[in-house]
């Protein structure tokens, strides 16, 4: 029996993507092993988003050729699509498949085929990777979309994914209602998912009759622009199964780098839809991406940025500092920052961030939340609320079972709690 690893870098769209290939290569008869492991086949999917991605790709890349020089080596997607021609880092690389044609990947390892699968114009159609269960884990992802219309100043993504499409709604639904027999979550992911549209169903449609499956009793969004969140999925959060969490990338906080980096609002508008937004789903977690040291960003612009911070009071933040990417329209931009410039002000962001994080945890002390049990060890059991709050719960119980839990302290990022039946 063969054996093949796996390294998955990037978004959960390549997570979806992944392990889809893995139920294909599991079905196919081969073992699966650790990725530091000696493995007959490695599967690096491959992610261009930051420079510290590009760089991670390079690393297990070479981590593969030197555990086995012998093994048969696939990179895929998003870097091999913009740099497949690079020979400096897809050297001796035997399969290198860029955005498209990922389900062929198990029929070109079958044939041990050596060849680069990269069409330069990626495909308009959405590509269907049916996965029909996520073993050992309580949630799923389910990918709906594809691709971005959007050229942000920064982003390589319209350029490594293309343009937008979406899959069709019978296939999710069937998707989803075979997902359902394993898992209670479903998480949908895409590169703009709010732009879902298959030419009769929009989002909302979509969400409404997904909430239809009795089995799934939570469904996430992975990401939503805010000027794509309209009252129709707002109403959807009353009925009970869309999770009280919205994930809305900002990216900056000023108008002057908004405009610069072509994103479609002022900062006015997005705080306005955010407070509302909190004023009509009361309690709700709103997390976001923050892009720091940007071009131009002087220090005047960052420090009413910190103010729009505290205005906003995010429930957590994913924190970047600004990387040049090559072929993007910032990276010809004036105004480059130091890197211990951005270093210090994603600091600086970082801390504020805690003491908001820390007040919306603390804002569920005594009351009763819904967590989805992931895991358990040394006499707790931990997992994620329906707020993707962490929390940990006094006792053993079922992964994959869904907890009420009555919270009653906030220690070390976490909450810790106890079944509320008790």
């Amino acid at each position: 029996m063969k054996s093949f690893a796996m390294m998955v870098l990037g978004c959960k769209v390549n997570d979806y993507e992944a392990t889809y290939v893995r139920e294909k290569m599991l079905e196919k008869g081969y073992e699966e092993v650790p990725f530091k492991q000696k493995a007959d086949i490695y599967l690096i999917f491959t992610c261009c988003v930051t420079n510290t991605a590009e760089s991670k790709t390079r690393k297990y890349l070479h981590r593969a050729r030197k555990q086995n020089p012998e093994a048969y080596t696939v990179a895929v997607g998003c870097l091999v699509q913009i740099k497949h021609d690079e020979k400096e880092v897809f050297e001796d690389i035997d399969l290198i498949i860029g955005s498209s044609r990922k389900d062929k990947i198990v029929d070109y390892i079958e044939e041990e085929k050596k060849c680069v699968v990269v069409e330069e114009v990626v495909p308009t159609d959405f590509e269907d990777l049916l996965i029909e269960s996520y073993p050992g884990k309580s949630r799923a992802f389910l990918k709906i979309q594809d691709g971005c219309n959007q050229f942000c100043s920064y982003c390589i993504i319209p350029y490594a994914r293309g343009r937008e499409r979406s899959a069709d709604h019978n296939t999710v639904l069937k998707e989803a209602e075979k997902l359902s027999e394993s898992v209670r979550e479903l998480v949908l992911t895409g590169i703009h998912t709010g732009r879902y549209y298959d030419g009769e169903y929009h989002l909302y449609d979509l969400l409404k009759a997904l909430s239809g499956i009795d089995n799934i009793k939570t469904i996430r969004l992975s990401s939503i622009e805010m000027n794509e969140i309209g009252d129709d999925i707002l109403s959807l959060f009353s009925e009970g199964k869309l999770a009280p969490h919205l994930h809305i990338p900002v990216q900056a906080l000023s108008d002057k780098i908004l405009k610069a980096m072509h994103r479609p609002y002022t900062m006015e508008e997005y705080k306005k839809r955010i407070f509302e937004i909190r004023e009509k789903v009361p309690g709700i977690s709103i997390s976001t991406d923050l892009i720091v040291g940007f071009p131009g960003e002087d220090e005047e612009t960052f420090e009413k940025s910190l103010k729009e911070l505290e205005e906003i009071r995010f429930s957590f933040i994913h924190v970047f500092p600004y990387a040049r990417k090559s072929g993007t329209a910032a990276d010809k931009m004036e105004g480059h920052l130091r890197g211990d410039v951005k270093k210090e002000r994603v600091a600086r962001i970082m801390k504020e961030e805690k003491k908001y994080t820390e007040e919306y945890r603390r804002s569920f002390l005594g009351k009763n939340i819904n967590v989805l049990i992931e895991k358990s060890e040394d006499g707790f059991s931990c997992g994620y609320s329906r707020e993707y709050l962490y929390t940990k719960v006094r006792g053993i119980y079922p992964i994959g079972e869904i907890l009420e839990v009555k919270a009653r302290s906030v220690e070390d990022d976490m909450i810790i709690g106890e079944y509320a039946a008790e």
